[in-house]
């Protein structure tokens, strides 16, 4: 009985290093697109300041803006790829310890959720700034971008849902 109960539990463990790998893989494979740091950072904010039709002052908060998120945002990206890189290793290893993964996995996470954040404080700033057509203008450019693989850091639940 208690043999069978451990092979259970390592057969458990082994599906779970599996699922933390394949996740590992998956994100490290979009760390390593040579367009991510764009992507992440979303497409080039003098364009979309020039869509807007920004006046003076606009534009120089919005360059401001955009540098503080810069600032932020480029320490934790590099965090970022070492918390991936660090993942992978731990679960490729010849013998995957399962609490080193999932630790590793909750770091990485940890620190995706603070670009995320960093991302939506933006967003609120940047709005802030504009006139209500260029908010509504914004909005639909925002929409229409997709985001690239932060898609989290900016997009905004319909109103009356719970994401």
């Amino acid at each position: 009985m208690r043999t069978l109960l451990d092979e259970r539990k390592h057969s458990n463990m082994k599906r779970i290093v599996l699922a933390l790998c394949i996740t590992a893989a998956a994100s490290l494979a979009l760390a390593q697109e040579p367009h991510m740091k764009m992507r992440m950072m979303g497409p080039d904010p003098g364009e979309i300041a020039a869509t807007l039709g920004l006046s003076a002052d606009q534009k120089v908060q919005w360059d401001s803006i955009h540098q503080q998120l810069q600032a932020t945002v480029e320490p934790l990206h590099h965090q970022l790829m070492a918390a991936h890189e660090q993942l992978e290793a731990l679960a490729t290893s010849s013998n995957p310890d399962a609490t080193a993964v999932g630790k590793q996995f909750l770091a990485a996470r940890a620190l995706e959720k603070q670009v995320q954040a960093a991302h939506e404080a933006t967003h609120a700033k940047l709005t802030a700034i504009l006139t209500p057509d260029q908010k509504a203008k914004f909005d639909s450019l925002h929409h229409e971008m997709g985001h690239g693989p932060m898609e989290m850091h900016m997009r905004h639940p319909a109103p009356g849902s719970r994401d």
